[in-house]
């Protein structure tokens, strides 16, 4: 799902085969974009969209991604071996929660959400930027296609399983997610989770780079954690720089997590209680 906007993305695009122009025109329509052959672009400095048959590329600035869960193919393996994530530590979900992932980002946080959650919880996940959130919602939507053919290792195997049932579980929308924290009900999720990755890059994050400039990177408000505060039941989590400050100024709790590992977790502990969740989505 992707919000009206006043303006359409607008980006250049190159096809693999010309036999994809029908693609042009799903995406188009699917997500409003305004998509211009690359070849008649001559001056703008446009982000690129390659479309294969498998996959969509992103190119800007002379950097390039597209979307593979490798992350969280990396964290769900150790996840399965017994290992602990502190992600799911610090979220404290469980199987039937309704889970709101603010950012959604390259999504690895979501799809472990997802499988935590099981087929009888909620995971909503949310992205300002349309096009990191087509990236990655087209990749979501693919992720069987980009699965090796092939994977000797067996925990590897359960793993890429266990993400393609993950993926298929998450309902993403493209907005700003102080204004859908507005449309929710009251106590009608029971995690809310914001973690602006972008505007905290570490420098050696190759995979995240690509995109920042392409996504928001102001700091949260707090009247967004406020607003917040009144859709969860459980537990508000935030994921960001040990000493940046966001910690102390939004009202979080810091968690102990790596003693050399620069980003944390921080958590607003609720104690709402009463009838079970409900989305209105």
């Amino acid at each position: 799902m992707i919000l009206t906007r006043e303006k359409p993305a607008t980006a250049a695009y190159k096809l693999s085969d010309p036999n994809l122009i029908s693609e042009i025109d799903r995406l188009t329509f699917q997500y409003g974009l305004d998509l211009i052959p690359a070849e008649t672009v001559l001056t703008e400095n446009l982000p690129l969209l390659k479309v294969t048959r498998n996959q969509i590329v992103l190119e800007h600035n002379d950097q390039t991604f597209f979307f593979h869960p490798s992350m969280a193919l990396l964290r769900m393996i150790n996840i399965l071996r017994g290992e602990g994530d502190r992600f799911l530590q610090a979220s404290g979900i469980v199987t039937g929660d309704h889970f709101l992932d603010a950012t959604m980002g390259l999504a690895s946080d979501a799809l472990i959400a997802s499988w935590a959650v099981g087929e009888k919880g909620k995971v909503i996940a949310l992205e300002s930027s349309p096009l990191i959130y087509i990236l990655v919602q087209e990749g979501l939507s693919r992720i069987e296609k980009i699965c090796p053919s092939s994977i000797r290792n067996k925990d590897k195997e359960e793993a890429w399983i266990c993400l393609c049932q993950a993926s298929s579980r998450i309902q993403t929308v493209c907005c700003d997610h102080a204004l859908f924290l507005k449309e929710l009900p009251h106590s009608s999720m029971d995690v809310i989770y914001f973690d602006p990755m972008f505007r905290t890059t570490i420098g050696k994050s190759s995979s995240i780079k690509p995109l920042k400039n392409l996504s928001y990177q102001g700091a949260l408000r707090k009247e967004t954690i406020s607003q917040a505060l009144g859709v969860a039941r459980k537990r508000l989590v935030l994921k960001e720089k040990r000493n940046g400050g966001e910690f102390e100024r939004l009202g979080f709790t810091m968690l102990e997590g790596s003693k050399y590992n620069p980003i944390c977790f921080g958590t607003i502990e609720l104690q709402k209680t009463g009838g079970g969740s409900s989305c209105c989505l």
